[in-house]
């Protein structure tokens, strides 16, 4: 699934320069960037069809629906396959195992389906209307162990077999919404058989779980098989990880690597869907969460692919012509992004009312260093960043392009604040103000993460920026868990964060409505006012997209007048696969490389290692 969610990504500064031929290519600002097979194969590279990735943290479990971690999610992708998917190349959301795309009728309720008839099991039965039925079944009962998962099936309503064809099926919503076409995307399928042999859950329906009045504790029988379908065997073991993906788990070491082997004569092979197409015989997660042993592992040619490798490592390994002459690598935009938040709807006590005047907040704009940050973070390859002018990534279509970037200007942002009252009226180099009968100094806490020494740097030069102009901003660091904390209970003045984004339309609820600023939501800032709740509560209900884009960019133009974040930049993925590997494309979505789709030079004839 791919919704809006808070990250912190691990940016890290850029020292010494780059060579300038290195970054020409860099420039161009895409949702993918491709590179062509090698024409030079070096005979010294492994010949061995074994990919092995580079990741930096180990997934809760492999569980198909019960977990929520992004290893999880990408190991996945492999294990198994969900009923559409986002085409990491179109930006789009496609039919995975689906002839097509579902029909919606014009109440924006219904949609039909209809499934393929090449998906199999391990078993070698086919993919039918019985383990649809279960897998939504299983996903709403209420003793799944899914939190996760089952929020996004709030909407759904009914699941109805088509009585007349057994691969078809209508699912009904209970409200229109612009994430109903796309909420089981990359959701994996779940097979009857397999975890529900005793078929426990045909004697329950949907409504069953949808009602309150419904006491699931009650049926002995519901609770034994949802015991053993929570069961940890299903996300550890490999024995008991059952997909219809093209890979099964071979072994997982704890703390070290998860190993993916291609299952012979899988359904896929011969797939008229060329994504589909699986060729490494094995995909390898090692896990290294130390950035000098993966510069290593990468120089050693240990490592064949990474997207998580820090942009200073990987800056500093294309300066090496061996790294280059193994490896195609590239910075590519994504639809993540950095900010400061200011809290406008300070409570005047735990935290003065400074950022209440738009004026202010439009100020710190003025005096935030984008381009220093930009240049402090990508190094040589700062061209390949853009600067967010927006809550919504250059990369999507409903993004404004008119809304312009604020310039560093220290004099307009003086102007601001004189204009708002705040002066150094007792020339000690730092404005004040009367407020509510007391003289407060214009100084705040700035919070940032403790997790890397670019946020520490990043807030400091925006410190001493902002001094420049009479503003006191004072760099706090915290560990994740408090600066969530700070964030939803609004007890900070100015953080520094990163949020993540999809290609797929968004429901701006989480982010930017009032009443998710109310509730202790991710609304963290304070934005909103009925106007624009109101047009956020239109926008994720208008499913015509061209009447729906006009409304997103409205709400951006509030959003940009009301300042209550300064946008940065969109972060850049750092992607790498090792040219023995052709097929190599880079993907601004998630997960950033199609691992499977990656075929080894000369593996249609391994005794000759020639490319083709």
């Amino acid at each position: 699934m791919k919704y809006c969610s808070i990250v912190f990504l691990l940016l890290f500064i850029s020292c010494g320069t780059d060579k300038k031929v290195e970054q020409q290519e860099e420039v161009l600002f895409s949702a993918s960037k491709s590179f062509p097979d090698t024409s030079a194969a070096d005979p010294s590279w492994s010949k061995e069809n074994t990919l092995v990735y580079h990741t930096i943290s180990e997934p809760d479990n492999l569980h198909p629906t019960n977990g929520s971690s992004a290893p999880r999610g990408e190991i996945n992708l492999y294990l198994h396959m969900g009923l559409v998917a986002i085409d990491l190349k179109s930006q789009e959301i496609a039919p995975s195992l689906l002839k097509s795309l579902p029909a919606v009728d014009s109440s924006g309720l219904v949609y039909t389906y209809e499934l393929r008839d090449e998906p199999k099991w391990d078993d070698g039965s086919s993919l039918s209307m019985e383990d649809i039925v279960f897998f939504f079944k299983a996903v709403r009962c209420p003793l799944t162990n899914n939190p996760f998962v089952k929020s996004y099936f709030e909407n759904l309503k009914e699941v109805r077999p088509d009585e007349t064809d057994p691969k078809k099926f209508i699912l009904v919503m209970k409200r229109p919404y612009i994430q109903n076409a796309f909420f089981l995307s990359d959701i994996p399928m779940l097979q009857r058989a397999f975890f529900d042999p005793k078929n426990i859950l045909s004697k329950y329906s949907l409504s069953d779980f949808d009602n309150t009045d419904f006491k699931p504790d009650q049926h002995a029988d519901l609770v034994a098989w949802a015991a053993e379908f929570n069961n940890e065997k299903y996300g550890r073991d490999p024995a008991s990880i059952n997909g219809i993906g093209a890979y099964k788990v071979e072994k997982w070491d704890q703390g070290q690597s998860v190993v993916l082997v291609k299952k012979k004569n899988h359904w896929t092979d011969h797939s008229s869907r060329p994504a589909e197409r699986s060729y490494p015989e094995r995909i390898i997660f090692r896990i290294n969460k130390d950035d000098n042993s993966t510069m290593l592992e990468f120089k050693t040619q240990t490592l064949d692919a990474s997207c998580l490798l820090s942009a200073k490592n990987l800056m500093n390994l294309k300066k090496s012509p061996d790294f280059n002459r193994n490896y195609n690598s590239t910075f590519i935009p994504t639809y993540h992004y950095t900010y400061l938040a200011m809290n406008e709807k300070p409570d005047g006590v735990k935290r003065k009312k400074i950022f209440d005047d738009a004026r202010v907040r439009k100020a710190m704009a003025y005096l935030t260093p984008v381009d220093q940050i930009i240049k402090l973070v990508y190094g040589e390859y700062s061209n390949s960043c853009k600067r967010m002018t927006t809550n919504v990534s250059p990369l999507k279509k409903e993004h404004d392009p008119s809304l312009p970037s604020i310039p560093l200007d220290i004099d307009k942002a003086s102007a601001l604040l004189e204009e708002s009252g705040w002066k150094d009226s007792n020339g000690d180099g730092i404005r004040d103000k009367m407020i509510d009968n007391r003289l407060m100094d214009l100084s705040f806490d700035l919070n940032f993460l403790a997790t890397a020494g670019d946020w520490k740097d990043m807030a400091t030069i925006t410190a001493e920026q902002m001094l420049k102009a009479g503003v006191k901003a004072t760099p706090v660091p915290l560990d994740v868990k408090v600066f969530i904390e700070k964030a939803r209970t609004h007890d900070f003045d100015m953080i520094m964060g990163s949020w993540s984004g999809s290609c797929l339309p968004e429901d701006y609820t989480q982010l930017w409505h009032s009443g998710s600023w109310s509730s202790g939501g991710s609304n963290y800032s304070g934005f909103g006012n009925p106007s624009s709740d109101a047009l956020i509560d239109s926008i994720k209900v208008t499913l015509d997209e061209k009447v729906r884009t006009p409304m997103v960019m409205r709400l951006q133009k509030m959003i940009f007048d009301d300042q209550p974040f300064i946008f940065i930049y969109t972060n850049l993925r750092r992607a790498i696969l090792h040219k023995r590997f052709g097929n190599c494309e880079f993907y601004s979505e998630r997960p950033g490389i199609l691992l499977s789709h990656s075929k080894l030079i000369g593996a249609m004839n391994k005794d000759d290692f020639s490319p083709h």
